[in-house]
């Protein structure tokens, strides 16, 4: 039976992080209820999904890397969020682990040090401990044996190239700081990977590219300039394709040598940050990856029409719309130094998280080879539907219920998800072949046509993943948090505690660009003015 092939993409969100781990979560108790129900004969759909590819950015990045690792063992899914210790490590990571209290801790600091991040960084290096460790396997029929994974990061370094090949000709050069890693989890008995995925074999934690994947992992989510970049030793054999070209391109990409006198089996160290400071939705990513899958469309592009469909990308995207037209701007108003810079650090990282072509071909509702999963709170349209979207989305490290919020918020936007908008219809002929002749499946699963669409109300359109057994049980909304004056006290005192360490060490070697950073910090020296300004910005 043919397969529906799905590939997952988490664009960045920093704190609103737990909104993807919360969608991830429910996606797959969907998945392993679904298949329950399937294996003890319960009236349901009887086709075939596979998930063959994630890609992520940033915060993204990291529960792509998370995700690679848990959907390969047994784990409880969570509706409790008032529950800690469990096996669950999206909920672990994004709800129980991080927090404001650690990334304000001051043992980082070290006099004759250089300071690497304004935030301490060591929780990150533990949840990659704990998260991306993999247990004992448990096999699911719907992920790929060949599991793919890209990371996407902002190499500081570079990677140089000439603007001509031939030597004396030209002597201006130029470098590409996008960069990315491509991983690929193998079972015992596998081939290795094909170049340049890096193999993460299942039953040898530790081994193998298994701390690559660690390291790649806080890098992507490393925010510049407060959280630490990360160190990767890198193959030279990995940059004879370039990187603004999918490996697995059809035409295939012709390599374009890097400017240096590296050659093949040696290798070279990159200072990485933050993968969604330069492509903060790797949609390209999974996209080419299902593209290149066989049976390869014929046409060179993934199959859009309903009737055709056989596979699609999904994206996680916490932050689509946050910005909204300024009926009341005022150009010279935004003129001055400090309102423009502001605005051009917004500006920077809101066009890394735009959608590109794609923002038509999902707004329009009639292609079925890409979705999107977006925060929605109907009930709430005074106020944004993600509690960690604060403070540039920092704002939910500072409390774990807004953390909590998002992440059953993220549960609940999948189940809608799942039953009104990634459906395809009763003749598609991968659902037609998981369809019983008695039509018992199609009356119990069929529902209308995704909203917006302009398909006919008939025939029943039947969901690519049934909801069955807990996943069917309706998800309810998640109770909004608040931060006591109390704790917001305790986060302020450690913020100046941090602020007060960080100076005498910044200042013998800081830059004018550093000092600046340094004044506007200056302008909160007094703890009661910090709070009024946070407890002003958070929910």
């Amino acid at each position: 039976m043919a397969s529906f092939k799905i590939g997952i993409n988490m664009a960045g969100a920093v704190s609103a992080g737990a909104y993807t781990a919360g969608v991830l979560d429910f996606l797959i108790e969907a998945l392993d209820q679904w298949e329950e129900a399937k294996q003890r004969g319960d009236v349901a759909p009887r086709h075939a999904v596979t998930i063959e590819v994630f890609s992520g950015a940033s915060a993204g990045g990291m529960c792509a890397a998370i995700s690679a690792v848990q959907v390969q063992q047994d784990f409880d899914h969570i509706r409790d969020t008032g529950l800690t210790g469990t096996n669950n490590r999206f909920y672990e990571s994004w709800v129980n682990r991080i927090n404001i209290q650690e990334l304000l801790r001051t043992d980082d600091l070290q006099a004759g040090q250089p300071v690497t991040s304004l935030l301490n960084s060591r929780i990150i290096f533990d949840i990659a401990q704990y998260a991306l460790v993999p247990g004992a396997p448990k096999v699911r029929s719907y992920i790929s044996p060949s599991l793919t994974l890209f990371l996407t990061l902002t190499n500081l370094r570079g990677v140089p190239y000439a603007l001509d090949s031939q030597p004396g000709s030209l002597e201006e050069t130029t470098a590409y700081y996008a960069d990315r890693l491509r991983f690929q989890t193998v079972r015992p008995g596998d081939p290795p990977p094909p170049a340049p995925a890096k193999p993460l074999p299942l039953e040898s934690p530790g081994e193998f590219a298994w701390p690559l994947l660690q390291l790649a992992a806080m890098a992507t989510g490393a925010f510049p300039v407060f959280l630490a970049p990360r160190t990767l030793t890198r193959e030279v054999a990995d940059y004879q394709l370039p990187k603004w070209e999918a490996a697995d391109s059809t035409p295939p990409v012709q390599p374009v040598p890097p400017a240096w006198t590296l050659k093949d089996g040696e290798t070279w160290d990159t200072l990485n940050v933050d993968g969604g400071v330069l492509d903060n939705d790797p949609f390209d990513l999974a996209h080419q990856y299902l593209l290149n899958l066989d049976p390869k469309p014929a046409d060179g592009r993934n199959p859009r029409e309903p009737l055709k469909a056989d596979r699609a990308v999904i994206t996680v995207a916490p932050f689509p719309a946050q910005n909204r037209y300024e009926a009341d701007f005022k150009a010279e108003a935004e003129a001055g130094v400090m309102n423009a810079a502001g605005r051009l650090f917004s500006a920077l990282i809101w066009q890394s998280r735009f959608f590109g072509e794609s923002l038509a071909l999902i707004a329009t509702r009639e292609v079925f080879s890409r979705y999107m999963i977006a925060p929605s709170d109907t009930a709430r349209p005074d106020a944004p539907a993600l509690q960690c979207g604060t403070l540039g989305a920092f704002g939910g490290f500072f409390e774990r219920g807004y953390r909590a919020h998002d992440f059953l918020l993220g549960r609940r936007n999948c189940q809608q998800f799942l039953r009104k908008q990634f459906i395809l219809p009763r003749d598609n002929p991968i659902i037609a072949a998981g369809l019983d002749p008695g039509g018992k499946a199609a009356g119990k699963f069929g529902t209308a046509p995704p909203t917006g669409s302009a398909e006919p109300r008939d025939p029943a359109w039947i969901p690519l993943i049934p909801l069955c057994g807990t996943a069917a049980e309706k998800a309810p909304r998640p109770p909004r948090a608040s931060m006591n004056d109390s704790d917001l006290d305790e986060v302020v005192n450690l913020i100046v505690k941090r602020f007060k360490a960080l100076v005498p060490l910044l200042l013998p070697t800081a830059t004018s660009v550093a000092v600046q950073v340094l004044a506007s910090l200056v302008a909160f020296h007094e703890a009661g003015e910090l709070k009024k300004f946070l407890r002003s910005r958070l929910p």
